[in-house]
Parts: structure tokens; sequence; C-alpha cells
């Protein structure tokens, strides 16, 4: 498995944690997640004081110290030439730092995207707010609020522009099928 990193994205509740952490584990490589990065900063520097705004504890300023941190930890570990997960909703700008640092070492990255059906995402984001299975940090109480997962037919975000292979996932209704199908991708790509 040398030479290969997966990275697991897409939009919110569509799975990414689930997915990363589990692929971590039967794998036995590490994972580093942006909500792992933003949960000690939300204990050490603060909770978000707004979601959208260019102050100093916002959520979109957090978030983008996280995905720093999370470049930063994906170079070392290339550096170390050991394969591991990345769990992040990475957007298109940032494919230009991604392919900087791949650009650097020989291997092929493997980005699952996932995606889910609006209601489920709704039901889930409703669903963590809730239950507050997530960092209070996160502001998943006000978010489900504030947005309208429910008349969103998919939540869908492109995998980033850096080569390699790219795996789509539906988790509307994952089973345990469905994610040995996805090992036995994996391998094939990874091998």
């Amino acid at each position: 498995m040398r030479g290969f990193f997966i990275i697991v994205l897409g939009g919110p509740a569509t799975g990414k944690t689930t997915i990363s952490t589990r692929l971590a584990r039967s794998l036995h490589i590490p994972c580093f997640s942006k909500d792992g990065v933003k949960e000690p900063m939300f204990d050490d520097v603060g909770m978000p004081v707004a979601v959208e705004t260019d102050e100093s504890l916002s959520g979109r300023k957090m978030d983008n110290a996280a995905i720093s941190i999370l470049f930063y930890l994906i170079e070392k570990q290339l550096e170390s030439d050991s394969p591991f997960v990345v769990d992040c909703n990475f957007r298109p700008q940032h494919s230009v730092t991604m392919r900087s640092i791949i650009s650097r070492y020989a291997l092929t990255p493997v980005q699952i995207l996932c995606q889910a059906e609006g209601k489920e995402l709704a039901n889930r984001y409703r669903r963590r707010a809730e239950t507050g299975e997530r960092h209070q940090g996160h502001r998943d109480k006000i978010l489900a609020q504030k947005f309208n997962l429910g008349e969103l037919s998919y939540l869908y975000q492109n995998p980033l522009d850096i080569g390699g292979h790219v795996l789509e996932l539906d988790s509307t209704n994952f089973k345990e099928e469905n994610y040995q199908e996805l090992l036995k991708t994996l391998h094939k790509k990874m091998n």
C-alpha cells in the first residue's frame, strides 16, 4: 500500500467520518480529519462566534486554519512514505495546494466522493444536532435551523482536480456488502 493515500470528501452528513474511520481501522493506517483538527481548537482557542464571517473566531477562519494544518499533516505523512486516510470537505480551490504537495511524491491518490439523497442528509443533520453527537463547536444546532437540506436531492461536491482515482459512494442506504465492495475496489487500486 505504499505510494497511496485516500481522501474521503463530500458535503455535510454524507458519511465522510464514518467511512474514513472505518477504512483506517480496516487498513491499519492513520486517519486525519478536519473535524479532528478543529475540535481541540474549539477547546483551546474558543468556539466560533459566527459561521460565515471574516472575524478571527468565525467558523470559516477555523475551517481554513484546520485545512492548513491538514495540508501540513498530509505533507509529513507523505514524507514518511506511509499510507493514510484524510477526511475533509475539500473544495475546488484546494486542488492547487494538494497538487503541489502530491507532485513531490511518487504516489497516486484515491478520492472517495461521498454523497447521499437530500432527505437522508436532512435527517442525518437534524439527528446529529439533536443528539449532540459532535462537538458543540461545530454549531450543528444553529446550522440545522439555518440550512434547509430537505430541499436538496443530492448534496454534491466535485472531487479535487489532482489526478489519481475517484470512487463515488452513495451513502444513502450504505450496507456492509457496500463497504466490503469498497474495500475490494480500494485494494485493487492500491496494488
